[in-house]
């Protein structure tokens, strides 16, 4: 058996008025995504467990099968494991987003979607500057998105940093931030360090030259995320089979290390919708001649939510569904022991720019799931099907170790 998992980061949304009344998944053209649903079943889920932060971290594990109320242990951890970092009892990591500030206000938690070898360059300045003067190193990520380790010290324990109430800044866009500035028992010093970033980077010349080009700037370091080493339950052991993970995003290679996927690394995979969707499909391809299990997750839905713009969300969904779901419905055809799932790990709402909890729609074909009467695929042909997966990581298991004709019918 072959099992197959696309993953459009933060698809679900709200019914739209530019939509008039639709979803940005109901408004897009989305035929793969529909052949799915109706080859199968499409149901509803809970990615997000009540209480939990809506975010990509607790989303994924939920779709990759983990209960976050047991594992999660802080986004930036994850990312780490990714980038080939080994935290030690003292250390804590963060996430530490190159983001642009002006007049008070988080205009841009990407710096107008940075590149890598940018990034890079005001990365490794920091560690010139920044890292002697607190307890922390960065390591570089994609785009906007790197790491930063911080040593306990006199200042702040490991128990002050993991408590120290710290805010994503896709959060905030647009909006004032100094309410949302760290706070806790060490917002001191990463205040400090935030103030001292943003004197190091004023005139970087990778500044100056994206403000000539008429680019947003790197202003700014925004610590985030951080926790402390994750350790999940691996894949073979868990489910008895082999994987691979393809994603640009280091926090969904991150858990699939953690779970013992194979991490592959695909050139131009931007995390935006510019990303390199052939070479995507091509990777993932190629890791079934040789795994039971791949995970292919695409960031652009979300980003596109962040941006509140709703003609990219949509056509960022319809990439999706044209230039990675396709293709493995082909491939379904020619393996018919392969089954299919489709889904978000959360909503990206347009309306408030961030993330949300609720029960977000999934659609599954494949070996051994009879079709049922499911029309299309979309947040309210879901609901209608009467299918409630309500611990969202038992999802994964039903696709997986469990009979899928379990889901049919089933509420949970």
């Amino acid at each position: 058996m072959k099992y197959i998992v696309l993953l459009g980061d933060g698809m679900a949304d709200h019914p739209l008025d530019a939509c008039d009344g639709k979803t940005a998944i109901e408004a897009a053209h989305t035929p793969n995504m529909d052949r799915i649903a109706a080859m199968g079943c499409c149901g509803l889920f809970y990615p997000i467990p009540e209480g939990m932060p809506p975010g990509s971290d607790v989303g994924n594990l939920s779709v990759f099968g983990y209960d976050p109320r047991v594992s999660f242990s802080g986004r930036a951890a994850i990312e780490a494991v990714n980038q080939g970092i080994h935290l030690a009892d003292d250390e804590v990591a963060f996430r530490c987003n190159l983001v642009t500030l002006a007049n008070g206000v988080m205009q841009d938690f990407t710096s107008g979607h940075i590149t890598n070898e940018e990034a890079a360059a005001i990365i490794e300045t920091c560690n010139e500057t920044l890292a002697n003067e607190f307890p922390i190193t960065f390591h570089a990520g994609v785009s906007y998105r790197h790491t930063g380790v911080m040593k306990e010290s006199d200042r702040c324990t490991v128990a002050d940093l993991v408590a120290t109430v710290c805010e994503p800044p896709h959060n905030i866009t647009d909006q004032e931030y100094e309410q949302y500035l760290p706070a806790g028992p060490a917002e001191a010093l990463l205040r400090e360090m935030m103030i001292a970033s943003e004197r190091v980077l004023a005139s970087h010349p990778v500044n100056e030259a994206r403000r000539a080009a008429g680019k947003p700037a790197a202003t700014a370091l925004w610590p985030w995320g951080q926790g402390r080493a994750l350790t999940l339950t691996s894949y073979q052991e868990m489910f008895g089979v082999t994987g691979a993970v393809i994603s640009a995003v280091d926090l969904v290679k991150g858990i699939g290390c953690c779970a013992g996927l194979e991490p592959l690394n695909v050139p131009g995979a931007t995390g935006w919708i510019d990303t390199n969707y052939e070479g995507k499909v091509a990777a993932a391809l190629n890791a079934l001649n040789r795994h039971d299990f791949v995970y292919l997750h695409v960031e652009a839905p979300d980003e596109a939510s962040h941006q509140g713009d709703v003609a990219l969300k949509i056509q960022a969904i319809e990439e999706f569904d044209t230039r990675i779901v396709a293709p493995f419905l082909l491939y379904l055809e020619t393996r018919p022991e392969t089954r299919l799932l489709v889904a978000p790990d959360h909503f990206t709402l347009i309306s408030t720019k961030t993330h949300a909890g609720g029960a977000a729609p999934f659609a599954v074909c494949g070996h051994g799931i009879a079709p049922d009467n499911t029309a299309c695929y979309g947040e309210n042909e879901a609901s209608r099907s009467g299918i409630r997966v309500q611990d969202g990581f038992r999802l994964m298991h039903h696709f997986i170790r469990e009979h899928p004709l379990a889901l049919q019918g089933a509420i949970e």
